[in-house]
Parts: C-alpha cells; structure tokens; sequence
C-alpha cells in the first residue's frame, strides 16, 4: 500500500470512528463557536496528521479534524432545512478560521 492509499484509509478510518459515537437519534443542534474552536485545537477527533507535531502538520490535522466534524454535521442533520446547515457550516467555518489562525500565532508551539 502507498503512502497515499495509507493516508486515505487512516483518515476514513479517523472519520468512521468519530461517526460511531455520535448519538444518530438527535439533531437539530446546531455547534457551539468557542466549544468548536476548542475541540479542532485539543485533537477532537483524532486524526492521522495529528502524528506530525510540526506547524504544517497541525494545519493538516485541523482541516482533517474540521472536514470530518462537517461531514458528521451535515449527515446528522441532513433533515433540517439548507438555511440551518449552510448556517451550520458557517459556524464550523469560522471556528476551522480561529483556530488556524492560533496554529499560525504559534499558541499551541
């Protein structure tokens, strides 16, 4: 196997997992900013990239981390009308910006 086709399947296994233990009988929530912005700079969930403690390795987590929680989002939620999932992703779009922002500041370092 590849490098790239190791990377891929650690990362859908990274997504399965974090898919598994979510409550799929809820929604309708929609996340919480300062919460989000937390969880992407503490490694929920964990990630492939999460093994390269180095700043673009971090950055690589991060969007990892973010496409993996969005795609839970939208799936949980995929009853719920656009208006509320665009207003949902918007939510995890500016916590993905804040705690890139933090990497690039050098606050995790």
């Amino acid at each position: 196997m590849d490098a790239t086709a190791r990377e891929a399947a650690g990362y859908l296994k990274a997504y399965y997992d974090f898919r598994e233990s979510i409550d799929f009988t809820q929604g309708g929530f929609l996340p919480d900013l300062d919460n989000l912005i937390w969880y992407l700079l503490i490694g929920v969930p964990p990630v492939p990239a999460d093994e390269d403690d180095s700043e673009e390795g971090k950055l690589i987590a991060l969007d990892q981390r973010l496409n993996i929680l969005k795609a839970v989002f939208v799936e949980l939620n995929r009853t719920m009308p656009d208006p509320f999932l665009d207003h949902g992703l918007g939510i995890y779009d500016k916590a993905g910006a804040s705690a890139r922002d933090m990497i690039k500041e050098k606050c995790l370092k």
